[in-house]
């Protein structure tokens, strides 16, 4: 947690919940800053990437474990879900009860089970059930492979133990370091939302009707994502080095590194743009009916009218 901003009191701000300047809401979540973590695939806790380990997300526990789980919250790395469950006042106690106006009263569950899956498979927008024409993100998680339960945290501080000696540093690219500075500061993080909707999460269904995206609507997101999925490299890294947002600099790179190995959630989106853009084609021959008008001088050259010399046009 070392890498996180503190708020004012010197608590970590975890990667989820609003900020800003003045005050940290350590009891609300954002959707924009859940979208970042979608696109760029990053724990929900700290806020940086995934390896090739489990996904981590509080279940509710049934059995047979279902073959995919959806929450409406991110999944995390192991160490940040036994991190949390010895920091966060609802997981910690089972008397905490849930301060927000929908959910006000909520008691904990007596027993806390968090489940680890292979994948985090998709990540879709859904309507609120508690809150009408509310959308929210919810990730889809799938191959559940391991799971740990506590009525205390005192029950999981050996396992927290054993994990956090055996974490290691995952390196990151010089463009993602960029994203993730960014997404990490005090305000925000509006710039790197950006950011994201470009990469390709401008793709997902109803993706601007989601909680506190609408200001994202209308401003050419998905024209720019457009030319992030089929541009060519050139085009790309122009836009990027143009760009006098710190964040759009460094997008163009992480697409071109990622290109083939992109978050599931990004590969899905992307896969739905393929059929939404449109590169332009070749321009229209010049002719009758084209780019020259019918009795004008024919453009090959002859002098003759167009219509008469190549009704069909010249071919660029």
């Amino acid at each position: 947690m070392r890498h996180l901003t503190v708020d004012r009191r010197g608590y970590p701000v975890i990667a989820t919940v609003e900020r800003s300047p003045a005050e940290v809401d350590f009891g609300s979540i954002s959707e924009r800053r859940k979208l970042a973590l979608a696109a760029f695939d990053w724990c929900a806790v700290c806020g940086l990437p995934f390896a090739d380990e489990l996904r981590w997300q509080m279940v509710f526990h049934d059995e047979p474990s279902p073959a995919a789980v959806l929450s409406g919250e991110g999944p995390v790395h192991e160490v940040c879900a036994l991190y949390a469950a010895q920091v966060c006042p609802y997981l910690f106690s089972s008397h905490a009860r849930l301060g927000d106006e929908v959910r006000k009263g909520t008691v904990r569950d007596p027993v806390v089970w968090f489940a680890g899956f292979e994948s985090t498979s998709a990540v879709t927008a859904h309507e609120s059930q508690l809150q009408p024409g509310v959308y929210t993100l919810h990730f889809e998680h799938r191959g559940q492979a391991d799971e740990f339960s506590y009525r205390s945290p005192d029950e999981i501080r050996s396992r927290f133990t054993d994990v956090l000696a055996r974490e290691k540093d995952l390196p990151v690219s010089d463009p993602e370091g960029v994203l993730i500075r960014l997404f990490n500061r005090l305000d925000e993080g509006g710039e790197v939302t950006g950011a994201a909707l470009v990469a390709g999460a401008a793709f997902a269904k109803d993706i601007f009707e989601v909680q506190g995206l609408g200001p994202f609507r209308g401003k050419n997101y998905p024209v720019v994502a457009g030319l992030m999925l089929k541009g060519t490299e050139q085009e790309i890294l122009e836009f990027s080095s143009d760009s006098k947002d710190e964040a759009f600099s460094a997008i163009g790179p992480w697409v071109l590194e990622r290109a083939g190995r992109f978050p599931a959630a990004m590969q899905r989106w992307r896969a739905r743009g393929q059929g939404m853009v449109r590169r332009p084609g070749p321009p229209p021959p010049a002719g009758p009916g084209r780019s020259v008008a019918k009795n004008a001088p024919c453009p090959c050259g002859s002098g003759r009218k167009a219509r008469r010399c190549h009704p069909s046009g010249i071919a660029g």
